[in-house]
């Protein structure tokens, strides 16, 4: 009895389970019957009464999207078609075979032709036909508040990115329209993706370069680069910036604001200019304040033209004659002194010599602080003391010039040593030969000979005199001769120990040799007219050839005393007499002609020189004055019209001209 009880309970509970799901399937049949008849309105509540509770039931959902999918239901909306048809896909696996039969019958009744293909498929058709209609209504509608309601809506949809890059679509057109700076600026940051990015950033670009072009000032401009400088109007800011910044430079106009715009802009069009009236302003304060530093800065910026030649010889006359206010000579003779420095660098080794228009050419050698190595400067000067040009010669990694002379054709020679490697062992004897206007002609290299004196005929034949040492470290005579385009046509080394220091030519084109302790004439190809030593006690110094042949030659005599010795040009003595002086000299400078029949010599002594006035008749000392304490002569010459040059090198390059009278 209690069996049975329990099997009709059991009956009872399954057929309330049943009833409620016959019934569900009933009315949901009954929807998709009002849906062929197109009553989409009670379908709907149909398929809404279905979808009330927690059950997502797939029949009920295709049901919606089918009311909301059709173009003449009153609710056809083609996003809340695909909402239920998205949710239908996540449920389709739960479609019971009932519902699967008399949603297979709709399709039967409503399709115009009858496809034999299982009620899922068709389902799947319908599902994708959706998908197709949202898309083509998304892409017609041109409607930026659809677009968003499906990406907000459907985030995960297949679709999205096309639907973001319709949303990028309309929203550039959107600020396309404003055409705005602040537009275009918020597009990009909002959607730094789109496909329309590129052209967003040149409208920016351009409006941002049309609102700096009105406010037109070097700070907007350099702001625009700094923050687009991949901006198709980057060639024009710059262009602007530097009319804006040279309009700002010429209305300060002072040296500062040019300064500061040609170390800013060097590439700028206006740059020229910009040097032209920076070096007018700097011409014109270097000239009103006469300072070392103004010439100087002058002369580094503008190393070129005529105002940096004013301002050179400014620089030249003006520290010229205060070194010599400082240090004044013992006569009112003296016609000017001129410095010259190569700015701020230390001059080493200084010569001077005139040629036929007796315009002067001085030689030095200048140690570059810059570079730690040593070069030739040659600097051409008028007879008034001011230079016309001057030059930088160079061969290898020191060089040094320590004689100059010039030809007949007033064509320059410089000798002395350069270095082929950075091993002082490289060092090599140097010629070089400069056009008048100092155009670099040639240069040779000439071995291990010591270059002590230099001589250039009238034929423009070179002759060389020192002396090379031997493997006795002995120093031997030698001389070496070139012509005019520096080849060499002969060389002697004698056996005689000592330097060569001066070579004389006669009016007969012969040639004097004079070594310390050794002299000889020759004919121009070196053949020997006469030779012979000097006294066994002598020391010869220094020696000249007079107008009419005669020889003159200062030596010491045992170390004790100066003599004066005079031959004639075949060396028969003439005069020989000693030279009474205070003290005995250390050394001598050149014996150069000078006026009335006398020569001049500069004696070094201890603590001090003298400038001497010898007579080449008698040997007797004519007038002797001391050279201002402070001063060094390396040399002294007399020019074309017997005016007497001195020269000195205190790490500066001194020349004093004096009229060619006695201090």
């Amino acid at each position: 009895m209690l069996k049975k009880t329990l099997n009709l309970f059991y009956i009872a509970l399954w057929i309330l389970a049943i009833i409620p799901v016959g019934l569900s399937a009933q009315n949901l049949k009954k929807g998709y019957k009002l849906l062929e008849k197109a009553d989409y309105e009670k379908a709907y509540e149909v398929f809404g009464d279905a979808l009330s509770g927690p059950d997502q039931n797939p029949a009920a959902l295709f049901g919606m999207a089918l009311v909301f999918a059709d173009e003449k239901s009153p609710r056809y909306d083609v996003i809340g078609a695909w909402d239920y048809a998205r949710k239908l896909q996540q449920n389709m696996d739960k479609l019971s075979t009932e519902e699967s039969e008399f949603i297979g019958e709709y399709f039967y009744n409503t399709e115009v032709r009858h496809i034999s293909r299982p009620v899922r498929k068709k389902m799947d058709y319908a599902i994708e036909t959706m998908e197709a209609k949202l898309i083509k209504y998304i892409r017609e509608e041109n409607n930026l508040e659809v677009v968003y309601r499906v990406l907000d809506k459907f985030p995960d949809f297949r679709h999205h990115d096309n639907i973001l890059h319709i949303r990028n679509q309309l929203e550039f057109r959107k600020y396309e329209k404003q055409n705005t700076l602040e537009g275009y600026l918020e597009f990009i940051q909002k959607f730094p993706d789109a496909s329309q990015i590129d052209k967003a950033i040149k409208y920016r670009n351009k409006l941002s370069f049309e609102k700096v072009c009105e406010v037109n000032t070097v700070e907007a401009y350099n702001d625009f680069m700094k923050q687009y400088p991949q901006a198709a109007e980057i060639n024009q800011a710059v262009k602007r910036l530097h009319a804006v910044a040279f309009d700002r430079a010429k209305q300060m106009n002072t040296i500062a604001a040019f300064d500061d715009f040609i170390a800013h802009y060097p590439d700028a069009l206006e740059i020229s200019e910009a040097r032209t009236i920076q070096k007018q302003l700097l011409y014109e304060y270097a000239k009103k304040i006469h300072t070392l530093e103004a010439y100087n800065e002058f002369i580094r910026k503008y190393p070129e033209g005529q105002q940096y030649i004013d301002i050179f010889n400014l620089k030249a006359l003006d520290n010229g004659m205060r070194f010599l206010n400082q240090h004044p000579f013992p006569s009112s003779n003296m016609l000017w002194a001129r410095s010259f420095d190569e700015e701020g660098n230390y001059e080493l080794s200084a010569c001077i010599t005139a040629d036929t228009m007796n315009n002067y050419v001085i030689g030095g050698t200048v140690f570059k602080s810059d570079t730690g190595s040593t070069e030739a400067w040659i600097i051409k000067l008028a007879q008034d003391g001011k230079m016309t040009w001057n030059k930088y010669i160079s061969e290898g990694y020191n060089d040094e010039v320590n004689l100059i002379s010039v030809n007949p054709k007033n064509e320059i020679l410089g000798a002395g040593y350069t270095w082929i490697g950075t091993d002082s062992a490289s060092r090599e004897s140097w010629l070089f030969k400069l056009g008048p206007e100092g155009q670099k002609l040639w240069s040779r290299k000439l071995g291990k000979m010591n270059i002590r004196t230099m001589k250039v005929n009238t034929d423009g034949t070179i002759f060389l005199g020192g002396y090379l040492v031997n493997d006795s470290l002995q120093k031997k005579y030698s001389v070496i001769v070139l012509n005019e385009n520096g080849k060499r046509l002969w060389g002697r080394t004698y056996t005689g120990n000592g330097e060569i220091f001066h070579v004389g030519q006669f009016s007969d084109q012969r040639m004097l040799i004079v070594g310390n302790h050794w002299h000889a004439k020759t004919d121009p190809r070196g053949y020997l007219i006469w030779e012979s030593p000097f006294g066994a006690s002598d020391s010869i110094i220094a020696a000249q050839v007079m107008p009419k042949g005669e020889i003159c030659y200062l030596g010491f005599r045992n170390r004790e005393k100066m003599m004066f010795i005079k031959t004639g040009p075949d060396n028969k003595p003439i005069t020989e007499k000693e030279i009474k002086l205070p003290e005995l000299p250390k050394g001598a400078t050149e014996l150069i002609p000078g006026t009335q029949n006398q020569l001049v010599v500069v004696f070094t002594m201890e603590q001090y020189q003298t400038i001497n006035w010898i007579s080449a008749s008698s040997g007797d000392i004519l007038h002797s004055a001391r050279i201002p304490d402070g001063i060094k002569i390396d040399q002294i010459k007399t020019d074309r019209k017997n005016n007497l040059l001195l020269v000195a090198c205190m790490g500066e390059i001194l020349v004093f001209r004096n009229n060619g009278s006695t201090f």
